[in-house]
Parts: C-alpha cells; sequence; structure tokens
C-alpha cells in the first residue's frame, strides 16, 4: 500500500531547492565557515573544534 500526500505545487517546488541546496556540501562548508568568521568577529573569540578549554573553564566556574 502506498501512502499519498498533497501538497500545493508552489510548496513542492520550494522543497525540492531547499534539498538541493542541503546536498551541497560545498555550499554548507562556505555557510558554516561564515557562521565561524561572524561570530569570531562579533564576540572576539575562535571556537573551531577543540573545546578543551571550555570544559576547564565550565568546571572551575562551576567550582566556585
Amino acid at each position: 500500500m502506498t501512502n499519498i500526500i498533497q501538497i500545493p505545487v508552489e510548496e513542492y517546488k520550494a522543497m525540492k531547492e531547499e534539498i538541493a541546496l542541503l546536498k551541497d556540501t560545498s555550499l554548507l562548508s562556505k555557510m558554516n565557515r561564515l557562521v565561524e568568521l561572524l561570530y569570531e568577529e562579533k564576540y572576539g573569540l575562535y571556537l573551531g573544534n577543540d573545546t578543551t578549554d571550555l570544559i576547564e573553564s565550565s568546571i572551575r566556574s562551576s567550582w566556585k
């Protein structure tokens, strides 16, 4: 048995475009880098993948 869902054509087209954008890994990499740069510019911080300092800081502040 096949389930059928009916949606408006415009919504279907928008969903297809969203899926195509999400499949574009090059675009996602660029967007992630842009977010990192904007975050660094706004807050003067760079987190990257190294969060060990954040863990230590969190433990120290909680301990106090």
